[in-house]
């Protein structure tokens, strides 16, 4: 799973890295991973709603798992922003794109409080196993709400904590935060709640077990 570390590392200052250049079938060069396997990348991407031509973010890409599939979804004509605040790892997601021939893929390197995405343009942003490292979350949902198209989506896809009547620290902490936490941060901004999958991901193959739920949300037309 992507790992941030929104609650240590400095902002960074708003930058839309290269404009990385893929063919078709990225995915098949790059083969089945065991994440693959479990983390259900086809629900994710019915979730967001996306066809082809869409534009989209990955908020919190880490190692590009989710960027590269998100690229072939979205075709040739989408376009996929690849955010985060790190930017040692942007440097080795765009090596990795470059391997593949990825051209609808463009880098943002994020700040703590501010995605950085562009405004008024996403038909959809995905979050995943990231929206619990983020201290500055009502400023990045702010940010977020600001660079969704009318009618676009939030999927957000987090661990379920042992205990979920820990404080939101201790939750944090431990890598991993409630449904119901989360949910109240969505309403709070603004966001409209279309789903909730408190056990989107239950799948054990012998040696990990892995759990994530699903909320699914959508930006209303009033917010300007």
């Amino acid at each position: 799973m992507e790992m941030m570390s929104y609650a240590v590392i400095r902002a960074g200052t708003p930058l839309f890295a290269a404009f990385v250049f893929v063919s078709q079938g990225a995915v098949a060069q790059i083969g089945n991973t065991h994440r693959d396997d479990w983390q259900n990348v086809a629900g994710i991407i019915a979730a967001m709603d996306i066809n082809n031509g869409d534009r989209v973010a990955d908020v919190g890409c880490g190692g590009g798992f989710l960027t590269i599939r998100l690229s072939e979804a979205v075709g040739a004509e989408g376009r996929v922003y690849a955010e985060d605040i790190r930017q040692s790892i942007l440097d080795e997601l765009e090596g990795q794109l470059r391997s593949l021939d990825i051209e609808n893929v463009e880098l943002v390197l994020g700040g703590t409080d501010d995605p950085n995405l562009p405004e008024a343009t996403l038909d959809a942003v995905v979050i995943v196993n990231a929206y619990h490292e983020m201290t500055e979350y009502e400023s990045m949902l702010s940010g977020i709400i600001r660079a969704l198209s009318p009618g676009g989506r939030l999927v957000i896809l987090d661990n379920p904590p042992n205990d979920s009547t820990a404080s939101r620290s201790r939750q944090i902490a431990r890598h991993d935060i409630t449904l119901q936490l989360v949910e109240e941060d969505l309403r709070a901004a603004g966001f409209a709640i279309l789903e909730r999958h408190p056990n989107f991901i239950d799948s054990s193959d012998g040696r990990h077990h892995h759990e994530q739920w699903m909320l699914v949300a959508v930006r209303g037309s009033e917010h300007p």
